[in-house]
């Protein structure tokens, strides 16, 4: 088993198949990482969204009394 790196399939896998997966990971990170700021923008809309809007109710229950 100590040997493998130097068996044809080693040399692949040691270098090809471990560059390949490294990178393929690392898009896989940044796709993640660009979904998790993408959310939090949302979240943060929503949040200044529920804020508005309870604004804007309380201004219509003060108007109305």
């Amino acid at each position: 088993m100590s040997d493998f790196f130097r068996t044809v399939m080693g040399r692949k896998y040691y270098e090809a198949d471990i560059p390949k997966l490294i990178s393929v990971l690392e898009k896989i990170g940044n796709q993640m990482e660009k979904a998790n700021l993408l959310e939090e923008k949302k979240f943060r809309l929503d949040e200044k969204l529920k804020t508005m809007q309870m604004k804007a109710l309380n201004e219509e229950r003060k108007a109305g009394k």
